[in-house]
């Protein structure tokens, strides 16, 4: 067997979330990425607040990654990029800035770096870990808007930093699973992050647009415009609130509730005919029922209209809506709901399409929503291995220049 560490070309993507956790094994190969294998299981012992219970939960990631190592004989990955989401996140926007030597010389990476640590120190509470820093925009004394500061002079240098954090105790449950499972973790994603990874074009970035990924237990949103990241945040419903409703109004048990939604459910109640019936399994010792569809199709519509008046509010109270020129792109197993589409176009007046993953190689089986936030782990995790290449790389060439420059000064 032989087992590869991350830095190897392999990338091991683990996407937890609250009802299945997917589990996909690939290949990097020059600019390309290459789907080896995918599993994926049921979630046990996880909730949207967090783990509930530790050997359930590293069973649950156990089985994912075997299936995935199923289609890969001979391929073991030790490190795992982990893509995470729920109501222990916390997003905001926050500055740095730091002071620069009057020497001429230009802004380095150091410098921001500097800035983007001062900006989380100043704002992050004790209890809270940073999942992400990520720079939107630059000020460089009266110059504003920059993209790049890297080799431009300037006496202050200003960062606009995207800040994600988690609650540090969840975390370390969360750690504890993942090692338990017998993997390192390489780093932690957000899963919308991650999701708009794979589903968005740079194009759909800078015009305006928002990723609503439906999960089990929670929703996701996040927004971009003028090329960067803008908000995110975590709704406390989903996809599973949906089937509870079910459960809960036709006294059916969880798994056919789940049926009954993917098989027979509609967002557009008014388009099912009035006579139209289905025959609903109901809990153990009570005998089935003949049932309205329209009644199952009601139920479902109410909670999706919960769910995107709660997006739509979301994005309306921090003035948002307005710079969604790119539309809505529903991702998550419950955007393949028949007719959540158009309902979520009418309820916030914009465009809105299903993102599916793309711009990898390999499997057939990932072109869904459903993969949306694991493919999206795949290439947050090449890009990331991409920068940090590049970066060892000028550090060589500058230590190779400085050296030269002492030899010519020396002999």
């Amino acid at each position: 067997m032989i087992r590869h560490d991350r830095n190897d070309n392999y990338i091991l993507a683990l996407d937890i979330g609250t009802t299945k956790i997917c589990s996909v094994v690939a290949r990097e190969q020059g600019g390309t990425i290459e789907v080896l294998g995918l599993g994926h299981h049921p979630t046990a012992g996880l909730s949207g607040s967090g783990v509930v219970d530790m050997e359930d939960t590293v069973h649950s990631i156990e089985n994912a990654v075997r299936k995935a190592y199923a289609c890969t004989p001979g391929v073991k990955i030790n490190a795992a990029t982990v893509g995470i989401g729920g109501g222990y996140i916390h997003c905001f926007n926050t500055v740095g800035s730091v002071a620069l030597p009057g020497h001429g010389r230009g802004v380095t990476r150091d410098d921001i770096n500097r800035a983007i640590r001062i900006a989380a120190h100043k704002s992050v509470p004790k209890d809270m870990t940073v999942i992400h820093n990520i720079p939107r925009r630059f000020r460089l004394d009266n110059n504003v808007n920059i993209i790049d500061p890297i080799g431009m002079a300037g006496s202050l240098l200003e960062v606009d930093v995207h800040i994600v954090t988690a609650q540090e105790s969840i975390m370390r449950n969360i750690r504890r699973c993942v090692t338990r499972a017998g993997l390192k973790i390489e780093r932690f994603v957000l899963q919308p992050i991650a999701s708009a990874e794979s589903v968005l074009t740079e194009e759909e970035k800078d015009a305006g647009i928002a990723v609503v990924d439906i999960g089990g237990s929670t929703t996701s949103i996040v927004v971009y415009y003028d090329g960067s990241i803008q908000h995110t945040e975590i709704l406390a419903v989903g996809g599973e609130h949906i089937t509870r409703d079910i459960n809960h109004y036709f006294q059916t048990p969880l798994e056919n509730a789940e049926r009954l939604k993917i098989y027979e459910g509609t967002v557009l109640t008014e388009s099912v005919p009035e006579e139209e019936f289905i025959q609903v399994v109901r809990f153990k010792n009570r005998r089935s029922i003949k049932a309205k569809r329209r009644r199952l199709c009601w139920v479902i519509e109410a909670r999706v209209d919960q769910i995107l008046k709660e997006v739509n509010r979301t994005l309306q109270a921090r003035d948002l809506l307005r710079h969604l020129y790119g539309g809505i792109v529903l991702t998550g197993g419950t955007s393949l709901l028949d007719g959540l589409v158009e309902r979520a176009a009418k309820v916030m007046h914009r465009e809105a399409h299903i993102g599916y993953p793309n711009g990898v190689l390999g499997l057939s089986d990932l072109n869904s929503p459903i993969y949306a936030a694991g493919i999206g782990l795949l290439h947050y995790c090449h890009q990331e291995r991409t920068l940090e290449r590049a970066s060892k790389g000028s550090t060589v060439k500058h230590l190779l220049m400085r050296s030269l420059e002492w030899l010519r000064e020396t002999f």
